[in-house]
Formats: C-alpha cells, sequence, structure tokens
C-alpha cells in the first residue's frame, strides 16, 4: 500500500461521522519535549518551529507507507524504520523547516496519543447507543468529552481522517462468543476507529471495557503473500515488458518492410516511368521515320513524275517535228504535175495545214 495520493488531497470528514474540518482551521503546537539527561555544560538544542498541518500529513503518510509493508514493516528495527519515514518525510515535503528524526518521532508520539483517546471517546459515545444522536452528535459529544478529558481541543482531526480507516485504529464487534475476550463497547455495529496502534497501546478506563463482544481486525497480507504478489507483479511487469519489446520490435519490422515496400514501388515507378518514357521517344523515332520515308516517296514520286512530263513533252517535240516535218514535205510538194486526183489531195492536206497553223497562232 502506497499513500503518497495523500500528499495532493485534503480529505474531508467521511460521512459517517459529517465533520467540517475544512471550516475552521486548527493552530497545532508541540507537546512540551521530555527533559533529555544532558551532561553538566552541555547546552539544549532549541526548540524548532511548530508542525503545520500539512507537515502532519506527510508525518503520517510517511508513517503508512513505511510501516505497512507487508515484506519489510514488520521486520525492521525502530531506527530502520524511522530513517525511512525521515528520507520520506525530506523527500516530499514542501516547507524549508528542517526536522530531525527525534522531533518526527515525538510529533508523531503526540499525534499517535492524541488521536488514540479520541478514538476512544468516539468508541465510547458508539457504544452508548443513544436514540435519537446523529452521527455528527456523536462526533461533536467525542470532541467534548475528549476536550473535557485534556482540558484542550482535539487538534488532530487532519490526522484523524488519514488514520481512521487504517487496521490499527479499526475494530468491529460481534457475539459471535462471548467467552473469549473483555473488549470496548458492546455496539452490534461496527466502529470506525481502535485503541490498537504499532508502537503503544491505549490504556482504557475499566467502566469502558465491557464483556460479550469481540474485536475482530482486518487481517492484512501476510509477508509470503504480498512477496508473492510482487513476485507475481514483477513477472507481469516482465512479461508486459517482453511483450511490448516484441510489439516494439514487430511494429520496427512492420515499419522497415513498409519503407521497403514503398522504396520498391517507388522504384517501379520510376522504371515504369523510364520505359513509357522510352516508348515515346521510340514511337517518335518512327514517325520521324515514316514522315521522312514518305518525304522519300513522294520525292521520288514526283521525280517520276517530272521524268514522265519530260518524256511526254519530249514526245510531243519530236511528234511535232515530225508533224511540222511532214507539213513542211507537203506543203513544198508541186503538185501542177500530179494527176487530178492526186493534186486534189495533196491540195486538200495544205489547206488543213494552214487552216491548223491559223488557228494555233490565234
Amino acid at each position: 500500500m502506497y499513500f503518497t495520493n495523500l500528499l495532493s488531497q485534503d480529505p474531508q470528514l467521511d460521512p459517517t461521522y459529517g465533520g467540517q474540518s475544512g471550516s475552521s482551521p486548527l493552530t497545532l503546537h508541540d507537546s512540551p519535549t521530555q527533559p533529555p539527561n544532558e551532561p553538566i555544560g552541555v547546552r539544549k538544542s532549541v526548540r524548532g518551529a511548530n508542525f503545520t498541518p500539512e507537515e502532519d500529513k506527510l508525518l503520517v503518510s510517511a508513517w503508512l507507507n513505511c510501516s505497512l509493508d507487508a515484506v519489510q514493516g514488520t521486520d525492521q528495527k525502530h531506527s530502520q524504520l524511522w530513517e525511512k519515514i525521515f528520507e520520506y518525510f525530506q523527500q516530499f515535503k514542501e516547507t524549508t523547516t528542517e526536522r530531525t528524526i527525534k522531533s518526527l518521532i515525538h510529533r508523531w508520539s503526540v499525534i499517535q496519543k492524541a488521536t488514540n483517546k479520541f478514538c476512544a471517546k468516539l468508541a465510547q459515545v458508539e457504544g452508548l447507543n443513544q436514540s435519537g444522536m446523529t452521527d455528527q452528535d456523536k462526533f461533536d459529544k467525542a470532541k467534548v468529552m475528549y476536550q473535557a478529558l485534556e482540558k484542550c481541543s482535539f487538534q488532530f482531526e487532519h490526522c484523524w481522517h488519514l488514520l481512521k480507516d487504517q487496521p490499527k485504529w479499526i475494530w468491529r464487534t460481534t457475539k459471535e462468543d462471548p467467552k473469549r475476550r473483555k473488549t470496548m463497547s458492546p455496539s452490534p455495529t461496527p466502529t470506525r476507529c481502535s485503541g490498537a496502534t504499532i508502537d503503544s497501546a491505549f490504556d482504557m478506563e475499566a467502566d469502558e471495557v465491557m464483556e460479550n463482544e469481540v474485536i475482530e481486525l482486518d487481517r492484512p497480507i501476510g509477508r509470503k503473500a504480498e512477496k508473492g504478489k510482487r513476485k507475481a507483479q514483477s513477472k507481469q511487469a516482465e512479461e508486459n515488458f517482453q511483450l511490448r519489446k516484441m510489439k516494439y520490435t514487430l511494429l520496427e519490422e512492420s515499419r522497415a518492410q513498409e519503407k521497403e515496400f514503398y522504396r520498391m514501388k517507388a522504384e517501379k515507378i520510376e522504371y515504369d516511368k523510364e520505359k513509357e518514357e522510352k516508348k515515346l521517344r521510340l514511337e517518335d523515332e518512327r514517325l520521324r521515320l515514316e514522315a521522312e520515308k514518305m518525304v522519300i516517296e513522294r520525292e521520288k514520286e514526283l521525280a517520276k513524275i517530272r521524268q514522265e512530263d519530260e518524256r511526254l513533252r519530249l514526245e510531243a517535240q519530236k511528234v511535232e517535228l515530225a508533224t511540222k516535218e511532214s507539213d513542211q514535205r507537203i506543203m513544198m510538194m508541186d503538185v501542177s504535175g500530179m494527176p487530178e486526183l492526186q493534186r486534189l489531195y495533196f491540195q486538200q492536206l495544205q489547206r488543213e495545214i494552214m487552216a491548223r497553223r491559223s488557228t494555233s497562232q490565234d
């Protein structure tokens, strides 16, 4: 059990008792210290500043944290226990006031004694089992009884809030075995406080001890059970650590695989891009070659056409020259000595030649 959370809380009075602890803060004073047996000539130490409520609560928390440890709480010397309490107190204190182990021990004894007496008075009030009294009435009456007994008000209500639910300050009364032992209070209902402590027992008055009731404290966890529990917790923590480590390793491997996958995907995209660009370049080259081929074929075709035109022109010239030569030969013929029919034929040809030349000239 750990009680460091008590430092950051401001515990209020349990609803069972209906206290009003936060209404009016009390001024706490250290009880007068016992005069130590010091040799003559040794100077006495100067009394320190009064403990504040925050220091009281921190001291109670330190005592609970160090003394209720199931493994080490009962297996340590008094000096070792208070050295741990002092270290705990120094670690979590929020004031600059210096406290010694001796001052903490004395302050705890004062708190313990006052709390025990108040718990006894509260148990005595509940044992009366008066009808018509509320929990608040019982609480107030216990405070009045304490003040009448001690001649001062109960100044450690803030500490009582932290201690009242601990097994060393709780008893439960029953009627199962009236011959077992003598106990306080005949009330059949469970009570909240007990006079039992770890350091000293509280002496009750004779009229407060009555028959027919049995004290039944909640048995704390044993040393072996606590060791087994801590061992199981350590084993569970180690298993959780290994699982987290394995999970982290798998996560790292998954990230590495994912990174490799994206790298290969990027490389594939780059390769496909280069392949596509190469394909486009080849297609452009093919189209360029096709265009050049078409240009060459067109030039060849044009050359053939030009050659054909030239041949036709030459043929036409040859025909024209042949026609001219024929026409010239016909025109140079002397038809006067020819027979009548032959003369009429060549004269007709000469007229046609003249008509054709006239048409071509026009």
